[in-house]
């Protein structure tokens, strides 16, 4: 088909922001679930469909070429608004009427933006969208976690559009067979590593901040109790961190971070910037791991010597025997309950599983803003296969370790609930790593805390 030309909107500077809680109350008066093709507020047509992705680590050309392909494909415009500060855009577009009719901004940002959308429910359900041969296609298990069904209801709302797993990725030009130092299975293993780097000079770990600890707990709480035990957790059970698994997982972080962790690393998890000096003292082998996904590769590629190698192992068991469990981190597309084309935008999210969504990501490149050197990029969509083309290499490794047989991956947040008036989850339950390690705060006040944390986000299920 003829390729039409369409107007590119990009973000480039922005106005002030308004509050999220005034952006979500603007959100939607329906509610989540509507399943209506859109209304024509605003004089939209429903040839024209309003994509707003956030401009991140991925770059903005794959974004230029997957809307460019779905025009050709569909024989539509695609009005494209890319920013990395797509939170304050859509905060002031949506309280000016401007509502886009697909959203790619992922769960766990700083702003918990797409969290509050869901809390207003100001999401659109899209179950349909995943019919029984789009399902058949996806790798298994991927719908299934509340980072797809925030609600736990069955339904889902946010489309998991890429997929990465993650773990402890380490010096692998220190560590690893015959290498300086062996790689470790269990913890008891690991911490033993440990000693053994201090008598060398070295540290055993770092973390580029303490958010990042979001996938070390989530594995570790599923190796510690099975994949039940995981799920009560994110639905807020009382006995999660009292119970001797929860104990488990919170002593063990405490051991690694208060003996075992690179000296500056929370002054630099808490610098503007830092974490990437945290990051780059793994390459230095001023310490060996650190709690990461593939998206390190790229985002240290200028300061990564051409003789370093990446590695990449889930996070330790505490018994030998036991199930390996590695968290799949994905990255989420939604529809806006008040889209204005919600059958297109539908479409747009059928397409991102295509072959040629598929294709594009995993050729994609990033422009280095400072030297302006292109380097590889790629990008998994999570249908059966897809990871298989990847080129040799750690990255490809790291997938298809979160794949094998002995290997259970987990995906899935902390359950969506009602708005908590100054509840920040990624403070409450991750901020308070770094105290631990300074020895301001003992595991058991942690422990407390998450109690207490949990006791508030049960009563507010919905």
């Amino acid at each position: 088909m003829k390729r039409k030309v369409v107007k590119k909107v990009l973000a480039v500077s922005l106005v002030s922001a308004m509050t999220v809680g005034l952006l979500a109350a603007c959100g939607s008066d329906s509610g989540s679930g509507s399943s209506d093709g859109g209304s024509s507020d605003g004089g939209s047509s429903d040839n024209v469909l309003k994509v707003a992705a956030f401009e991140g680590g991925n770059g903005a050309e794959i974004w230029k070429q997957i809307t460019a392909a779905f025009e050709e494909e569909y024989d539509c415009e695609v009005e494209l608004e890319l920013s990395s500060e797509l939170d304050q855009v859509l905060t002031k577009n949506i309280q000016n009427g401007d509502v886009p009719d697909v959203v790619y901004y992922n769960l766990g940002q700083e702003s918990g933006f797409t969290e509050t959308m869901l809390k207003e429910q100001a999401v659109a359900d899209i179950s349909d969208v995943f019919d029984d041969e789009l399902r058949g296609k996806m790798l298994d298990g991927i719908l299934d976690g509340t980072d797809a069904q925030p609600y736990g209801d069955g339904k889902i709302y946010l489309a998991p559009i890429f997929y990465t797993p993650t773990g402890f990725w380490y010096n692998a030009t220190l560590v690893g067979e015959g290498k300086q130092y062996a790689l470790p299975t269990t913890w008891d293993e690991f911490f033993a590593l440990g000693e053994q780097a201090k008598a060398d000079g070295r540290s055993l770990f770092t973390y580029p901040q303490p958010g990042y600890f979001d996938a070390t707990i989530y594995a570790m709480l599923a190796q510690a109790g099975g994949l039940d035990y995981y799920n009560s957790a994110l639905e807020y059970d009382a006995d999660t961190w009292t119970s001797e698994e929860g104990t488990k997982v919170l002593e063990t972080i405490s051991e690694l971070v208060s003996n075992y962790l690179f000296a500056d690393t929370v002054s630099n998890a808490n610098t503007d910037g830092g974490f990437k000096i945290n990051q780059q003292a793994v390459i230095d082998g001023d310490a060996l791991f650190m709690p990461n996904g593939n998206w390190v590769i790229g985002e240290m590629a200028n300061s990564t010597p051409s003789d370093y190698e990446w590695g990449m192992m889930g996070v330790p068991k505490w018994s030998a025997d036991e199930t390996q469990a590695v968290y799949t981190f994905t990255e989420q597309m939604w529809i806006p309950a008040d889209a204005p084309n919600i059958d297109l935008a539908k479409e747009f999210i059928k397409f991102m599983y295509s072959d040629t969504v598929v294709d594009l990501c995993l050729a994609n490149k990033t422009t280095n803003a400072e030297t302006g050197e292109e380097s590889d990029a790629p990008i998994v969509v999570p249908v059966k296969g897809a990871a298989d083309k990847l080129p040799e290499g750690v990255t490809k490794d790291s997938y298809a370790a979160s794949t094998a047989d002995d290997v259970v991956a987990v995906t899935g947040t902390w359950a969506t609930t009602a708005p908590i008036e100054g509840l920040n989850m990624k403070d409450a339950v991750y901020k308070p790593i770094d105290s631990i390690s300074t020895g301001d705060m003992s595991v058991e006040e942690w422990q407390e805390q998450l109690v207490g944390v949990w006791e508030q986000c049960a009563g507010a299920l919905e």
